[in-house]
């Protein structure tokens, strides 16, 4: 038993022993800063906090291929680390909205070392505007792209609106009224553009803002290569004065809200089915468990395609009979245009069947039954319309009117559907 007991303090001293060697390692105090440059402007290459690095790995020691460390780009297009330890290092910098790089083989960290890089973005965004009228922000640029040649496609072009000086895709107000208003372009530059370098001016809004709010406001657009990051403007700051109203005598662009691809929702079944935010579904159209006129799509609700729809498809399911979906205006006399384009950015665009399936629009507060349209200010049944293809109606008030306009279908029959890209309610005189 005693020798037992000696054996085990003679470990325990061993282990003691060890534990006291005095580690000689210093601790990271290596500085490494630099610029991220855009080679046709000779300035910092505009992002967004932490959204894309700088990637380093430490060659001092061996060969092979050690686990990266990544250094952040912030909002202003440079970058510091201030805990690195000394040695040969190769750097890249990787996932950025630019075309790719070399990688900068054993640069010497030791003390302050700077070192910046020249990439070529993909796009460049100029001309950046933000016009603020009463309580709506218009925002607007154009888009350049010098090298067109192997350019991916252009996907979309994004407002960025903030409450701090951080914004971009890392720090934004995140809400239907800011997202639904993103210029979906999903074309390549050719087809978008044309081959010429700078785009068209392209314009993002109305935006609602807040009065008395203070707002940091940028525009970035993305094309579809491995990591869809933005190129952006610079960031303006908007101040909207406490007493700021809109004018009640404004004609919009667009008098339907929510009304273009991707749709928002209010309530949903957490799957597929829901209800159309800012919309009126009648009981008609309500045939999914109470819910209609939003359509996530049949993957369920990890894949939710956020379309505007309505569908009877199987023998089993209940008939939509007279289903309406429409919006309510108080509109000032003139002449209109109602149109609904199935061509577009949704993703499950559809108009299934050949059932009896309009747009129209009337005075009042819902919109008629199918088979009482003639009394609509107008209607069209646009049952085969392919799905590239629009349709549209005209109306003309002599006075101020309350009027409806929207869907009124009656699914009988079975693999009935529609999910259109857009509709748009203007005044054209």
């Amino acid at each position: 038993m005693k020798k037992i007991i000696y054996t085990v303090l003679s470990i325990l001293l061993v282990a003691a022993t060890s534990c006291m060697e005095v580690d000689n390692w210093g601790e990271p105090d290596v500085t490494v800063r630099g610029r991220i440059i855009d080679s046709y402007t000779g300035e910092n290459l505009l992002t967004t906090q932490g959204d894309w690095g700088i990637r380093i790995w430490e060659r001092t020691w061996t060969a092979s291929a050690p686990t990266p460390q990544t250094l952040n780009v912030k909002q202003d297009g440079t970058y510091t680390n201030t805990k690195l330890f000394a040695g040969r290092y190769d750097m890249l910098p990787y996932g950025g909205p630019f075309w790719p790089v070399d990688t900068l083989k054993d640069v010497v960290f030791n003390g302050n070392t700077e070192q910046n890089f020249t990439v070529i973005p993909y796009l460049q965004l100029q001309g950046f505007e933000a016009t603020l009228n009463g309580l709506k922000l218009t925002l607007s640029c154009q888009l350049k792209a010098p090298i067109r040649n192997g350019l991916p496609n252009l996907v979309e072009i994004k407002p960025f609106l903030s409450l701090n000086s951080f914004s971009g895709a890392s720090n934004f107000i995140d809400i239907p009224e800011y997202n639904n208003q993103r210029k979906q372009i999903n074309k390549s530059w050719m087809e978008e553009v044309g081959d010429v370098e700078t785009s068209k001016i392209y314009r993002v809004g109305p935006l609602p803002v807040k009065p008395g709010y203070t707002y940091y406001v940028r525009l970035g657009a993305n094309v579809n290569d491995a990591n869809r990051k933005y190129n952006y403007t610079e960031i303006i700051k908007v101040v909207v004065p406490a007493d700021a109203k809109n004018d009640p005598t404004e004609v919009p662009d667009n008098f339907f809200n929510n009304a273009q691809w991707p749709f928002s929702r209010s309530e949903w079944d957490g799957n597929r089915w829901g209800n159309l935010s800012g919309w009126t579904t009648n009981a008609a159209m309500r045939t999914r468990n109470g819910m209609g006129g939003y359509d996530g799509g049949w993957e369920g609700a990890a894949n939710d395609k956020k379309s505007l729809g309505f569908e009877r498809w199987g023998a089993g399911e209940t008939p939509i009979v007279n289903g309406k979906l429409y919006q309510t205006f108080d509109l000032p006399a003139g002449a209109y245009k109602l149109t609904m384009s199935l061509a577009g950015d949704n993703p499950i665009i559809s108009n299934n069947g050949n059932d009896p399936r309009y747009i129209a629009a009337t005075e009042g507060e819902t919109l008629p039954d199918i088979e009482n349209l003639s009394t609509a200010l107008a209607s069209t049944n646009f049952a085969g319309l392919a799905n590239s293809g629009s349709t549209s109606i005209e109306f003309f008030l002599s006075a101020p009117k309350k009027v409806s306009a929207g869907f009124v279908v009656s699914f009988t029959g079975t693999e009935q559907n529609v999910r259109p890209s857009w509709l748009k309610l203007e005044k054209v005189d």
